[in-house]
């Protein structure tokens, strides 16, 4: 483990999936603090509000940590509990919102690490460009990625959203204590708009 290091793990997460919460999962066996850090302004359409998108992705954690069987977070303290009471490292997990630069957010929080989950060899195309850009704006952050498991490395935000609005399963996509909140939004959401 990293010691006194935090890890941001930022992203729209228009909804924060059963992807996103792996990715945590390995994260938080290497940084002793991850920051899951949600965008409120992403410039895309039909993005969920963001007081939605912090709700699903707590939910998410939250479920993982109670079950085990998503994610196994059974030993980390997650979004909205106690802070660590003792001075020896202890995992700690965050949900916030933000806004402005990822980069600004990130020296805001002393944070130095970017966490970045790959898919594929598109997703390691896009994240080696972008991460040019980030170090331009900010040299002293590192990315670290994380390759999504194979059970997972179909998902994404626009097959959720989907999912959600023509009605279909969702177990494996999204956390099951998420699926009615993740069908409300973006089942109404999706249907409203056309």
């Amino acid at each position: 483990m990293i010691e006194s290091k935090k890890a941001v793990f930022a992203g729209s997460f228009d909804p924060f999936t059963c992807a996103h919460a792996e990715i945590v999962r390995k994260a938080l066996q290497i940084f002793p603090e991850v920051i899951v850090a949600i965008a409120d302004d992403t410039g895309r359409a039909r993005v969920a509000p963001i007081e939605t998108r912090v709700q699903i992705a707590q939910i998410t954690l939250n479920d993982f940590d109670k079950s085990g069987r998503e994610g196994d977070f059974t030993n980390h303290p997650l979004a909205n509990r106690q802070p660590p009471t003792t001075i020896r490292a202890i995992h700690t997990l965050k949900v916030v919102p933000f806004s402005g630069l990822l980069t600004d957010f990130m020296a805001a929080e002393g944070a130095q690490f970017m966490i970045r989950g790959l898919r594929d060899f598109m997703d390691l195309k896009y994240e080696q460009n972008i991460a040019e850009v980030y170090k331009s704006q900010n040299a002293k952050f590192e990315q670290i990625y994380f390759l999504t498991g194979h059970n997972f490395m179909h998902i994404s935000g626009t097959i959720v959203r989907e999912l959600a609005a023509l009605g279909g399963n969702l177990d494996g996509y999204v956390a099951g204590a998420a699926q009615g909140l993740v069908r409300q939004t973006y089942g109404e959401r999706i249907t409203n708009n056309e």
